[in-house]
């Protein structure tokens, strides 16, 4: 049973912790998230209103539980299947198509709760996370960047209510 747990886990990218905080690449990352926070920024549009009883809960459920979620669904099940396939190894604009599949449909599923225009550009980051799913062979930097990008989220819908 132990090893079919441990394969599981391998093939999602839950195994190992990599030593991406020390990548050049992946602190790149997460300065450019200023960036597209600022983009995000000049589109607002609140995706929700945040007042004094909820405030905890949707920080909990954008920062911590959806990042989680959505990275072993999108990253690690998705992502972890296609990039054994001869399609999903091949690139384009050196990124694996296992990463452009799985980033169009996490972007498909940002389009229910999401402006257009913030699923769209959810694009990029998506893209910034399968790149460090696919250098790693683990979800774990990508979950870490996911938490930080939704924290910036965050921010910003408080911001635009005050």
């Amino acid at each position: 049973m132990g090893s079919v747990t441990n394969r599981v886990l391998e093939d999602i990218g839950l195994s190992i912790w990599p030593p991406f905080l020390k990548d050049g690449q992946f602190i790149a990352a997460l300065v450019i998230a200023g960036p597209v926070w600022g983009v995000m920024w000049l589109s607002v549009v609140p995706t929700f209103t945040i007042d004094n009883r909820s405030i905890a809960l949707i920080v909990f459920m954008t920062v911590i539980w959806y990042p989680v979620l959505e990275e072993i669904l999108f990253r690690g099940a998705i992502q972890g299947g296609l990039v054994n396939k001869a399609f999903g190894q091949k690139k384009l604009i050196g990124l694996t198509g296992a990463n452009w599949v799985t980033s169009l449909l996490f972007v498909a599923a940002h389009f229910w709760y999401q402006p257009v225009s913030w699923a769209l550009m959810i694009i990029i980051p998506s893209l910034v996370y399968g790149f460090f799913r696919d250098r790693y062979s683990s979800i774990y930097p990508s979950i870490f960047l996911h938490v930080f990008y939704n924290g910036g989220f965050i921010a910003i819908n408080v911001l635009a209510q005050i």
